[in-house]
């Protein structure tokens, strides 16, 4: 009777265990966040989501693979995020604040480890490998999204092209990162969010004269 209950207990564990493939995403988002990518080695995943070397390359091919994942899902969470961040706001300005609000709330919560994205981008400054090219190009992409959301936003509330004010805005959000990271405090990113909203609340510029 003992062993009947423990093999049941057994088979609902592995049933309700989740996939070998979000087990080496989940492993690998934490090693590659709190410690880096390169100094991580396939071993260190595999051990922590307690899954064979065949399973991993069957699943992505390789640890590059898995590293283009890992941004790929960062960038769809960061977007779903600010999207529900945003959903009752009609004021395009309060959209665009979103991106600093969320990213107040979060580096704390992530010990000041600064941008996931830059910091993998930082890694491949010379990309050797089509692979390692992919990588930063997940990271643009990221980039890409912030700056055409930003532009589309500044366009409505300006009223003329504004893709160089969304510039700005990002340099803002940039700097209170790091600076954020760099003091291990929120003060930077206070900084960085009241220098853009004094940026929008500048009048728009007037191009009739």
């Amino acid at each position: 009777m003992a062993t009947e209950t423990a093999k049941k207990k057994t088979t609902s564990r592995r049933r309700n265990r989740p996939s070998p493939r979000q087990r080496l995403l989940t492993s690998a988002t934490h090693l590659f966040a709190t410690e880096g990518i390169r100094v991580i080695g396939i071993d260190r995943i595999l051990r922590e989501a307690d899954v064979a070397k065949a399973s991993l390359y069957s699943l992505f091919g390789s640890k590059d693979n898995l590293v283009v994942a890992y941004i790929e899902q960062l960038d769809d969470q960061a977007r779903q995020q600010w999207a529900e961040r945003t959903a009752d706001l009609q004021d395009p300005q309060e959209k665009i604040l979103a991106f600093f609000d969320q990213v107040v709330e979060e580096e704390p919560e992530k010990n000041y480890r600064g941008s996931y994205f830059l910091n993998a981008a930082n890694e491949y400054p010379k990309p050797e490998t089509e692979s390692e090219q992919r990588i930063v190009d997940a990271c643009l992409a990221h980039r890409r999204w912030m700056h055409s959301t930003m532009t589309e936003l500044l366009n409505e509330k300006n009223s003329y092209p504004s893709a160089t004010q969304a510039n700005q805005l990002l340099i803002f959000l940039d700097g209170g990162q790091a600076g954020a990271r760099l003091v291990q405090d929120p003060a930077p990113l206070y900084t960085a969010r009241d220098l853009a909203r004094q940026m929008l609340n500048e009048p728009p510029a007037d191009f009739s004269i």
